[in-house]
């Protein structure tokens, strides 16, 4: 009983945690959980110094996880994961006047599909294109590629 009472003293438990939290950050998307991760580690080093009731462990998870979230949450988005806003100007230098394979008919009422470096893409046209014809990509609106067949 007293090995058991050794292996769950509140600085392992809660570093274990932190440690479970770290590993859940990454499988899960996004940057979120190593805040947690944080606040857990902060508690197992209180309780290396002082012993604290489970509640006011508790409390100090939850006050410092927070505060890392509102204070770092950004900054680390954007180190890790960049910003969406310089992808998307990238976007269409890349794509724009490049050739592309029609794989499900486009009309003027109805996108179709296009194949483009091996993925299928929606696509509009202002005239009506049929499967296996080849086209231009001209421009985007949002997913959808803006496309014009290729007169060969």
């Amino acid at each position: 009983m007293e090995e058991m009472q050794q292996f769950f003293k509140p600085e392992l438990v809660w570093f274990i945690v932190g440690f479970i939290m770290l590993v859940v950050e990454f499988v899960a998307p996004g940057v979120f959980f190593i805040f947690f991760a944080f606040g857990a580690w902060i508690v197992a080093v209180v309780c290396l110094a002082f012993t604290i009731p489970l509640v006011a462990q508790l409390l100090i998870f939850l006050i410092s996880s927070v505060l890392f979230i509102i204070l770092l949450r950004k900054r680390l988005q954007k180190i890790f994961i960049g910003t969406s806003s310089k992808a998307e100007e990238d976007f269409p230098d890349e794509f724009i006047g490049k050739k592309a394979v029609v794989k499900s008919r486009i009309t003027r009422d109805r996108p179709g599909k296009i194949e483009f470096r091996g993925s299928l893409w929606t696509a509009e046209a202002d005239e009506p294109i049929d499967e296996d014809m080849y086209v231009i990509i001209e421009g985007r609106e949002s997913l959808t590629m803006k496309v014009k067949k290729i007169e060969i």
